[in-house]
C-alpha cells in the first residue's frame, strides 16, 4: 500500500513538474503548434468556414487543458503535415505509428488502434481477401506496410492522395478495391450515401494511432495524461466509434476492471458456498455419529423394555409348569393374572413401538380438515371423565376457534396428556386449556397429582434415546415419545413444567391456520 501511494505521489509530482516546464516554453504569445490534416475526417479536417474540426481536435483540447499548455492549429495537406512534424516545424501532430520512422521522431503510447478493411462493389462475385488480390487493381493511401503486402500478393498498386475520391471512383468502377481503416470506410459510405459498396475486415495487424513530436519531454507529459484518461474511460468516450474492435464494439478498460471484479466476486462466493457445504457436511457427519449412538441406546432400552415383561411371563409359566399341581386354585389364578398382565403390557409396548415407527416414517402430507377446537376438546373431556378418581374435577378452559389440522394426530397427543393426568391425580383437579396464539394452537394439561419423578423430567419425551431412562423399576411407555414425534412433524414445540403448587403441566404448540367464516 505504501509503495502504491509513493508511486501515485511521484506521478503527480512528475505531472505537475512537466506541466510547469511546458508552461515555461509555451504561452499565449508563443502557443504550441498542433499540425492537423485539412482533409482527414472524422479525425481532423477544416470545415468550409476554415474552422478545425474532428475527434482529434476535441481530444487534443482536453489533453492540452490538463497539461495547461496553450496551443493553436497549423492545418495543411497530409504530405506537408507529416514533413512538418518529423522536421519539427510544428510542435505536435497525430500519426499512425511506423517502425520505419521511430528513429526520426517520438511517438506517444497508443491513443487507440486502427483496424484495416477492404472496400469492393457488392455485385462482384469474386473473393476479396489478401489471398485473392493477385492481378486486381487496389487503391490505398501512402503506407509502406500496405504497399509491401500488396506487392507480395501480386496486386496492381494505386497509391492515392484523396481517399474520399478513391472510394467514389471505386463505386463507379475505376478500381477493384480500396484498402483503408475501418472507421474510414464506415464514414465515407455514410457521408457519400454509397449503396453499391461493402466492406470486410482484413487479417492485417492493427495500427497504433499516436501523438508525434520532436520534443520527447512533451511526449512524456502526454503519456502521463493518456494513461489517466484511458483509466477514466475518456479515450473511449471520444474515439469509441472509430476505435471499435469486436464487430463494431470496443471494450473500455473499466469494463475489464469490472470483469475482474466480477470474477473475484464469483470466486469469493464459490469459496463461501464451499465452506458452507463443508460445514453442512461436518454437521451431517456429527448427526450420523449421534444417530449411531442413539441407535445403540435405543436397542438397549428396547431390549430392557421387552425383557422385563417377558421374564415375568416365562418365570411365572415355569412355576405353573413345575408346581402347578401342588398349588391351590387361588395361587394358580394369581400367577395366571400376573402372566396375563405382563402379556398385555408387552403387547401395549409393541403396539406403541409400531405406532411410533409409522409416524416417523410416514412421508405423506398431513390430512388437514376444519376442526372446531372447543367441540373436540369437550369430547375428549367426556371420554376421560369415567376414569377420574372420586372427588377429582375435570375442567375445560378456552375460547371457540376453528382451525385446519389433522384431528387424528391432535387427538393422540391431547388424549395421552389427559390420560396420564387422570391416571396420576387422586385428588384436586385436572385442567385442559387451549388457545390460538402466535399463528398456532397451544394446548396444555395441568393436574394436581404427585408430579414427575426427578429422573424422568429431563428426558420425558426421549424415552428411547437416553441411557438414564430406565433407572426405575417400572418400564415407562412410549406415549410421550409418540407425542413428540407428532409435534416434530408439525414443526411445533412440546414441553413439561412442574408448577410451584405441585402436580404436572404438559403442553404443546403446533403451527396451524385459523379458519375464518
Amino acid at each position: 500500500m505504501k509503495s502504491r501511494l509513493l508511486y501515485i505521489l511521484i506521478v503527480l509530482v512528475s505531472l505537475s513538474t512537466q506541466a510547469r516546464a511546458e508552461d515555461s516554453r509555451y504561452s499565449d504569445g508563443t502557443p504550441l503548434l498542433f499540425g492537423i490534416d485539412m482533409d482527414y475526417p472524422p479525425l481532423e479536417y477544416v470545415d468550409k468556414d476554415g474552422t478545425p474540426k474532428g475527434l482529434d481536435i476535441v481530444f487534443t483540447q482536453e489533453v492540452m487543458r490538463r497539461l495547461n499548455i496553450p496551443f493553436t492549429y497549423s492545418p495543411n495537406t497530409w504530405e506537408n503535415i507529416s514533413g512538418d512534424v518529423l522536421s519539427g516545424r510544428v510542435d505536435l501532430g497525430m500519426m499512425v505509428y511506423s517502425p520505419y520512422r521511430k528513429s526520426l521522431t517520438n511517438y506517444s503510447r497508443a491513443v487507440f488502434r486502427l483496424y484495416y478493411q477492404i472496400l469492393y462493389r457488392k455485385n462482384s462475385h469474386e473473393r476479396f481477401d489478401l489471398r485473392s488480390l493477385s492481378g486486381k487493381s487496389v487503391a490505398y493511401m501512402s503506407s509502406r506496410p500496405i504497399r509491401d503486402t500488396l506487392t507480395k500478393v501480386g496486386a496492381v498498386l494505386n497509391e492515392v492522395k484523396n481517399l474520399s475520391q478513391a472510394t467514389q471512383d471505386l463505386s463507379k468502377g475505376k478500381y477493384d478495391a480500396v484498402i483503408c481503416f475501418r472507421y474510414q470506410s464506415s464514414y465515407m459510405l455514410k457521408k457519400y450515401q454509397i449503396k453499391n459498396l461493402t466492406a470486410e475486415d482484413l487479417t492485417l495487424a492493427p495500427r497504433e494511432y499516436c501523438y508525434v513530436s520532436h520534443d520527447k519531454n512533451l511526449i512524456d507529459s502526454i503519456n502521463v495524461v493518456l494513461e489517466k484518461m484511458e483509466a477514466e474511460g475518456y479515450i473511449n468516450e471520444v474515439y469509441g466509434e472509430v476505435s471499435a474492435t469486436f464487430g463494431g464494439f470496443s471494450i473500455p478498460r473499466w469494463v475489464w476492471y469490472l470483469l475482474v471484479v466480477l470474477v473475484i466476486g464469483f470466486l469469493l462466493i464459490l469459496i463461501v458456498f464451499q465452506q458452507r457445504y463443508q460445514k453442512k457436511l461436518r454437521e451431517e457427519m456429527i448427526r450420523a455419529q449421534r444417530s449411531e449412538r442413539l441407535k445403540t441406546v435405543f436397542l438397549g432400552n428396547i431390549s430392557h423394555a421387552l425383557r422385563t415383561p417377558l421374564n415375568a411371563i416365562i418365570g411365572f409359566s415355569d412355576v405353573l409348569d413345575e408346581d402347578g399341581g401342588n398349588m391351590s386354585i387361588d395361587d394358580s389364578r394369581q400367577l395366571l393374572h400376573l402372566i396375563n398382565s405382563n402379556g398385555k403390557q408387552l403387547l401395549y409396548f409393541i403396539n406403541e413401538l409400531l405406532q411410533l415407527s409409522d409416524i416417523e416414517t410416514d412421508a405423506s402430507p398431513l390430512q388437514r380438515s376444519e376442526v372446531q377446537v372447543e367441540e373436540v376438546m369437550k369430547s375428549y373431556q367426556e371420554e376421560c371423565r369415567k376414569d377420574l378418581a372420586k372427588g377429582v374435577e375435570l375442567r375445560l378452559e378456552g375460547e371457540p376457534v376453528t382451525i385446519a389440522i389433522d384431528e387424528r394426530l391432535m387427538r393422540m397427543i391431547t388424549k395421552h396428556f389427559l390420560s396420564n393426568a387422570v391416571k396420576h391425580t387422586k385428588r384436586g383437579s385436572v385442567t385442559l386449556r387451549f388457545k390460538y396464539i402466535d399463528k398456532g394452537l397451544h394446548v396444555e394439561v395441568q393436574d394436581t397429582g404427585d408430579g414427575l419423578p426427578e429422573a424422568l423430567k429431563k428426558n420425558i419425551f426421549s424415552l428411547l434415546s437416553d441411557k438414564a431412562t430406565f433407572i426405575q423399576d417400572e418400564v415407562p411407555g412410549l406415549g410421550l415419545t409418540i407425542c413428540k414425534a407428532i409435534v416434530d412433524r408439525y414443526n411445533g414445540r412440546i414441553g413439561v413444567l412442574s408448577p410451584e403448587k405441585g402436580g404436572t403441566l404438559m403442553w404443546y404448540w403446533i403451527p396451524v391456520k385459523k379458519v375464518t367464516s
